[in-house]
């Protein structure tokens, strides 16, 4: 799997695109993104906005997913957890692959500040198209 087939599939995204996402890292299995933590996706008390880091952590999510087998997916279910507010960026995302089935892969992601302090966890559900 190479860099460039997750760069191009990113730049198809046009809200990824929008909100900054870039690849840091990306093999089988892991993938880490990262986002300048910009004034536009942040919120009263100048932290990042929830639906931003919601955001970046799909897409975390999808990419690891997508590192398996190019499968065409959409998330079936991802679950949040908020334990600090972010206020530095660059921001960065970090999914690896729990369990994968014919047609369901299971996901946990990070979420860390530009200090690398985890301040979010989330776990999410993929599910293949072409099942």
């Amino acid at each position: 799997m190479e860099n460039k087939d997750i760069e191009q599939l990113l730049k198809e995204e046009p809200f990824l695109r929008y909100i900054g996402v870039e690849i840091a890292e990306f093999k089988e299995g892991y993938c880490r993104l990262s986002v300048n933590l910009k004034h536009e996706l942040t919120r009263s008390g100048n932290i990042m906005n929830g639906g931003a880091i919601a955001a970046l952590a799909d897409a975390a999510g999808g990419c690891v997913v997508y590192s398996l087998n190019k499968r065409n997916h959409v998330t079936a279910d991802l679950s949040l957890s908020f334990m600090k507010p972010i206020k530095t960026g660059p921001v960065t995302a970090e999914a690896r692959i729990v369990k994968t089935g014919k047609s369901l892969t299971f996901v946990d992601i990070r979420i860390f500040d530009g200090n690398r302090v985890e301040c979010a966890m989330a776990k999410g559900t993929w599910f293949f198209l072409d099942v």
